[in-house]
């Protein structure tokens, strides 16, 4: 399988990346992102783009993959839904159209959030996301709702509040998983769960905290 990953530089995305140069199925992945992922394997390269609206000059490098991880997110917080909705589903759509026209059978999967099946702002954007990925004739795709995140060894959120939090549960981590599964997973089990996505190996198209801990078990 030829991946394609976007968003490696973050947190989900890095800990997609570890999980797809592991994997035995997976043949080559493209990293595309505005800044360099700070990983050199021999199965990936990368594609920077100074504005990730604009690639109509590299479609030519994007023929040829069997599937995408989409994994570029940003906070709602401080931004009115038209903001947030600009990178959130602007962006996303944009891409997962692009990448369907120019690989016809295409898988592709997209990491939304815990609660995007709310009523706030922030959820009713998601929920259109979803709800425009799933329409689309993808040979399979899919949708996680990760809630809490034990990042990987070396893995550090971007989103400085959010680290905060992390360094300080980082003690209580084992009791979490433990303790909370519904609401809680790990970086690789979040990882393998998006492989499987994209491999038509997950049971239904939305995977909530619990689904991902149980489609990405096992390596």
């Amino acid at each position: 399988m030829k991946l394609i990953l976007l968003g490696a530089s973050g947190m989900v995305g890095e800990g997609a990346l570890r999980e797809a140069l592991a994997a035995p199925e997976v043949e080559s992945v493209l990293s595309i992102g505005r800044r360099p992922c700070g990983v050199e394997h021999p199965k990936l390269r990368e594609l920077l783009l100074s504005d990730l609206f604009d690639f109509a000059a590299v479609e030519d490098q994007l023929v040829g993959y069997d599937g995408c991880i989409w994994a570029v997110g940003i906070s709602s917080i401080g931004l009115d839904e038209a903001a947030y909705a600009r990178v959130t589903e602007e962006l996303t759509l944009v891409w997962a159209r692009a990448l369907l026209r120019l690989n016809p059978s295409f898988s592709f999967c997209y990491c939304s959030a815990a609660g995007a099946g709310g009523s706030s702002m922030w959820a009713r954007v998601r929920q259109r996301v979803e709800g425009a990925l799933q329409s689309m004739p993808f040979r399979h795709a899919g949708a996680v709702r990760p809630g809490f995140i034990r990042p990987g060894p070396g893995i550090k959120s971007r989103v400085w509040l959010y680290q905060a939090g992390l360094v300080l549960l980082r003690p209580a981590f084992p009791l979490i998983m433990r303790l909370f599964p519904s609401v809680a997973t790990t970086s690789e089990r979040l990882g393998r769960a998006m492989l499987r996505v994209v491999e038509g190996r997950a049971d239904r198209f939305i995977l909530e905290s619990a689904d991902i801990n149980r489609v990405g078990a096992q390596a």
